[in-house]
């Protein structure tokens, strides 16, 4: 699961290197792994949330990918 995780947030910084070099934003992103409950999911993501993190993706193995503009 940790080789799935570290390979797909390379493919993530590997796109985001093309939008780098055309001088957009620079991003950073946050991989947790997201095994909760509804609820607990739920104030999981308004807390990143409130802290500027935006969802990008979502996996079938409970992994949430999220970015915000690098700071």
């Amino acid at each position: 699961m940790k080789s799935l995780r570290k390979l797909f947030l390379v493919g993530v910084c590997l796109a985001s290197v093309g939008v780098a070099e055309a001088k957009g934003p620079k991003w950073e992103y946050m991989v947790v792994s997201a095994g909760l409950q509804n609820r607990s999911l739920e104030q999981m993501l308004n807390a990143r949330g409130a802290e500027g993190w935006e969802l990008v993706a979502f996996t079938r193995k409970d992994v949430a990918v999220f970015k915000r503009t690098a700071r």
